[in-house]
């Protein structure tokens, strides 16, 4: 059977064989190859730790400062990360240090400051999974405490930030936001972050409304990883996205 003939097939069935690229790097291995030993890392959305577990294996020796607001998750980090290297923060983070209502989903990881849309495949996706109607989804909310990173950076007496990443459901503007001075007076050398550009809250993301605070500090987009690749296919349209500083890296 020849190539072409079996490339007729596949492509019947909608997939296509392409050489793979061994020289391809993933958003893991781009994170591995410029942390440096001993690294201060902001995990910003915490959830149950699955990034603390990803960043504790991709650095030697790490520093994670961990923010999650849900209480429930918090105690699980807790039992999970009982370690002098990690700090645990039961708060959410933002643009003002204040009190504000958070809406809890069925599934922790897609709470948000944000409402879900009662409109869209991926809500009755999620609701069917759970076996519960789309209104029973996210309907409850907690108030939780929200901090700048600002406020925490002069608090705690941190003189740099090797990574920060951020997956805040919608809210990473604001995260943002709040940190400008510490971007503008320490080095932040990894901007890690989600950018939700689709209708599953009733917010989405652009780019710029992420570069009006990462470009004039000298930032550049360096990996795209897109979760789909257009807002009217799948459940989700959404992308993981990272930054270098240009006075780091020198690119």
């Amino acid at each position: 059977m020849t190539k072409k003939f079996l490339q007729k097939i596949i492509n019947f069935f909608g997939y296509k064989i392409s050489k793979l690229n061994k020289k391809k790097l993933n958003i893991d291995q781009i994170i591995q190859n410029n942390l440096p030993n001993n690294p201060i890392i902001f995990d910003i959305g915490a959830n149950k730790g699955q990034s603390i577990e990803k960043f504790s294996k991709l650095s030697i020796a790490p520093q994670i400062h961990s923010f999650e607001p849900l209480r429930k998750e918090y105690e699980i980090l807790k039992k999970k990360f009982n370690k002098e290297n990690i700090f645990l923060n039961n708060c959410a983070v933002g643009n003002l240090n204040e009190k504000r209502k958070f809406n809890i989903s069925i599934k922790s990881d897609s709470s948000s400051f944000y409402n879900i849309n009662k409109n869209t495949d991926w809500i009755k996706k999620r609701s069917s999974e759970h076996n519960v109607s789309e209104s029973e989804y996210a309907n409850n909310t907690v108030t939780v405490d929200v901090v700048t990173i600002d406020d925490y950076v002069l608090k705690n007496k941190i003189n740099k930030i090797d990574l920060l990443k951020i997956d805040t459901e919608c809210h990473e503007d604001k995260v943002l936001e709040g940190a400008l001075n510490t971007i503008k007076n320490i080095p932040v050398n990894i901007v890690m972050l989600e950018l939700r550009l689709d209708n599953v809250y009733d917010k989405y993301l652009t780019f710029s409304e992420i570069e009006k605070y990462l470009s004039p500090k000298e930032y550049r987009l360096v990996s795209i990883n897109l979760l789909n690749d257009n807002l009217f296919s799948g459940l989700v349209f959404a992308a993981d996205i990272m930054y270098f500083s240009k006075k780091k890296f020198k690119i």
